[in-house]
Parts: structure tokens; C-alpha cells; sequence
């Protein structure tokens, strides 16, 4: 006898009890497996399966109960409405990043033209989610990874955002003076000896770990900005909730103007921003 949508969904569910988001792992997971909606499980919850596919699902199960990250297992992530593919080569773009695209936004109205800069682009979502919006920006993806290039590279195309263009290179080293109008940044700063989720674990850690508790990349990038924006630039740097302090000194010592932090939904502190006069 056949397993059903129902039933096999309860058994995945109980198998994953230790995640917050246990059931919606596992309809993610079987809504991927089935190449079908999550909406399409709902309206056919007495759905019987075929063996193949229960045999992939467990596959999949398992490797979640191992805290391997959802979007790994299916190859996609949703980023501000966005599908973007993913790898274990970039990070699995996170909700709060969010507030990074919209600081962005705010600081360019729809009509502005000029030149943002996305460093450490990665997967590619925050430089997507702003030229999605914002298709006057000439935008540039940099990251000094090839690997998570050509992850960026294979988005941006898929959603025929051809006013972005990838470029190699270590956070500002690739820019010239006085070279763009906007930095926007989603850096690694997680302290090296600080203890993670365990999923984090599976992300490339270039991404995630900085040196120097933490603030090393925050700190190149911050040293050099000044020197890269034009007069008038902007620069939004997403970081821990602890590092708002942090970041803001870098920015008032490097000389830039309105430096300000804004929190997330969940009131901490995390991307500090600041113009160039």
C-alpha cells in the first residue's frame, strides 16, 4: 500500500521535532520531491506516492534531521520575492538581510542613476532584490570566490537582470577612486569562537567567520569606502546584532556623515549606513 501526502508529512514531521520549523520542512521538502506547490499538498492530502519518490523524500529527511539547510537540499531559496538558485558554495540568503535592500532602496528613489556596489555578493540576492527594483542602477556583484560567481552569474541572468555585472575581487580592491555612487554589504562577521546553529555549519565559512572578533571585513571595508564613493555616495553594511557600536565608529573615523543603525523585526540592531559628503 502507498504512503499518502498525509501521512507521509506526519511521520517527516515527527522525525524533525527538534526544528522550529519541523512541518514546514517537510512539506518544502515533499512539495520539491513531488515538483509541485506546497498548495497542491493541501488539496491533495490523500495523494497517494510511489516508492521512488518516498525513498527521496526520506533521502531528504534525513540529511535535514542532520541539519543540513532546507534551500541546499532543494537548490533554491526565496530572497525578496526572489527565486535565486544556491549551492554550498554561498550562503543561504537570510530574512533579516532584507533590511539591507531596504536601506538601499530608501537611500536611491526609483528614478536615481549611478553606480551600487554589492561586495561579497555571494548567491547574489541583495544585488537581484535591488536591481530588481531599481533598473536605472548600473550594478556590480563582486566576490572574490569564482564558485559563488557563477551561482550570482546563473541568477541575475535567470532573471534577465542584465544591468548587473559580476566582478572578481577582494571586497574594494577591485575599485577604483571615486569609482561608484552606493556600497551595500552583507559581509561575514560572526566571531570565530562564537556558537552557531548547527546548519550554519554546512555554509561556506568565508562567508560566515571573520577574524578580529568578528569585525575584520567590516573593518577593510569600511577603511577603503571613503576613497571608492563618489561625493555624495552612500554605504550599508549589514552586521551582528552586537556590532552596531562597532560599525558606526568605523564609519565616523573613516569621516562619513548621517551615520545611522537600523534594527530588525526583532529589535536588534543590524545594518548601520552613512553618506560620504
Amino acid at each position: 500500500m502507498h504512503a499518502t501526502v498525509a501521512v507521509t508529512l506526519r511521520h517527516a514531521t515527527a522525525r524533525l521535532a527538534s526544528s522550529t520549523s519541523a512541518r514546514l520542512d517537510a512539506e518544502v521538502l515533499l512539495a520539491h520531491c513531488l515538483g509541485v506547490t506546497r498548495t497542491h499538498l493541501y488539496a491533495r492530502p490523500e495523494l497517494a506516492l510511489d516508492v521512488a519518490t518516498v525513498q527521496r523524500f526520506e533521502r531528504l529527511i534525513t540529511a535535514r534531521a542532520e541539519h543540513t539547510p532546507v534551500a541546499y537540499l532543494t537548490g533554491v531559496a526565496e530572497f525578496w520575492s526572489l527565486s535565486l538558485r544556491v549551492t554550498a558554495d554561498v550562503l543561504v540568503p537570510r530574512p533579516e538581510t532584507e533590511l539591507l535592500v531596504e536601506v538601499a532602496l530608501a537611500a536611491w528613489p526609483v528614478a536615481t542613476q549611478g553606480v551600487l556596489v554589492d561586495l561579497g555578493t555571494g548567491s547574489g540576492a541583495v544585488a537581484a532584490a535591488i536591481a530588481h527594483e531599481r533598473s536605472r542602477l548600473t550594478v556590480l556583484a563582486t566576490d572574490r570566490s569564482a564558485a559563488a560567481l557563477a551561482i550570482a552569474r546563473h541568477n541575475f541572468e535567470r532573471l534577465q537582470l542584465d544591468h548587473i555585472t559580476c566582478v572578481r575581487g577582494d571586497w574594494l580592491a577591485a575599485l577604483g577612486a571615486a569609482s561608484c555612487d552606493g556600497i551595500v554589504s552583507n559581509p561575514p562577521y560572526v566571531d570565530r569562537a562564537e556558537n552557531v546553529d548547527a546548519a550554519v555549519g554546512f555554509e561556506p565559512a568565508e562567508a560566515v567567520y571573520a577574524d578580529d572578533a568578528g569585525g575584520a571585513a567590516l573593518m577593510a571595508i569600511a577603511a577603503r569606502a571613503p576613497q571608492c564613493l563618489k561625493r555624495g555616495g552612500f554605504i550599508a553594511l549589514e552586521h551582528g546584532h552586537t556590532q552596531g557600536a562597532l560599525v558606526r565608529q568605523l564609519l565616523i573615523g573613516q569621516g562619513l556623515l548621517r551615520v545611522t543603525s537600523c534594527r530588525d523585526l526583532a529589535g536588534h540592531e543590524r545594518v548601520t549606513s552613512a553618506w560620504r559628503d
